[in-house]
């Protein structure tokens, strides 16, 4: 099978144009979320204490340094988008799983009945869905496999989880109230119990996207004359 993967990073390519379209997605949801009549936005922490937020900026970031890698040919700048990825793809692919599921069984879980406000369709998607997309297709499809070691990956998903459950208590502490009811309604064991289940679904999402990156881009296999 040919590998999908384009090393070299160059002005025309494919990848260019993905980047490009993540930045602009990105921006726009980003800026409508922060001028919007959300009281959130007048809480503590404001919008960053939300995940997904984080999430889309830390994609945003990607893919910035994506393009700028491309345009300025700079091997270490994709080498830098490639470290990025390692953190920001699994977990927008985990935002869209637990988004999409617990929205299913109950948004009040993620939304308090109190919120009228409402995300229109199509940032809303742009917040929980095209992040996962852009992102899947850079990694399937223009970068290299992830090589860090799965103890040290591990070690650098617990490291991120640890430091949101610091920040939305942190938040909690000043607001009087998480930025999920569902962090509301359960102990602060039962909370504990779901971030390490975050945190394990995550690793497992690193090691699925490894090994379809590995399926996807095997390298042909050689061909060898036979001696006469």
């Amino acid at each position: 099978m040919t590998s999908l993967v384009k090393e070299e990073p160059t002005m025309m390519s494919w990848s260019s144009g993905l980047y490009a379209l993540g930045a602009v997605i990105f921006n726009m949801d980003l800026r409508y979320v922060s001028i919007s009549n959300n009281p959130v936005n007048q809480s503590y922490g404001g919008q960053l204490q939300f995940l997904t937020i984080l999430g889309v900026i830390a994609s945003y970031i990607t893919v910035t340094i994506g393009l700028l890698a491309n345009i300025v040919g700079s091997p270490y700048l994709l080498r830098v988008k490639n470290g990025l990825l390692l953190l920001s793809a699994p977990l927008e692919v985990l935002i869209s799983i637990l988004y999409g599921s617990i929205s299913a069984f109950n948004r009040e879980l993620l939304v308090p009945k109190t919120v009228t406000f409402y995300l229109p369709p199509q940032i809303d998607f742009g917040l929980h869905g095209a992040p996962a997309i852009v992102l899947l297709i850079d990694f399937l499809c223009f970068s290299s496999n992830w090589t860090m070691s799965p103890v040290a990956v591990l070690a650098l998903y617990f490291s991120a989880g640890v430091g949101y459950w610091a920040w939305v208590h942190k938040t909690y502490s000043i607001n009087n109230y998480f930025p999920y009811p569902l962090f509301d309604i359960v102990t602060t064991e039962q909370r504990a119990v779901i971030f390490a289940i975050a945190i394990s679904m995550l690793y497992v999402v690193f090691l699925a996207l490894r090994k379809l990156h590995s399926i996807l881009n095997k390298a042909p296999a050689q061909k060898t004359e036979k001696s006469m």
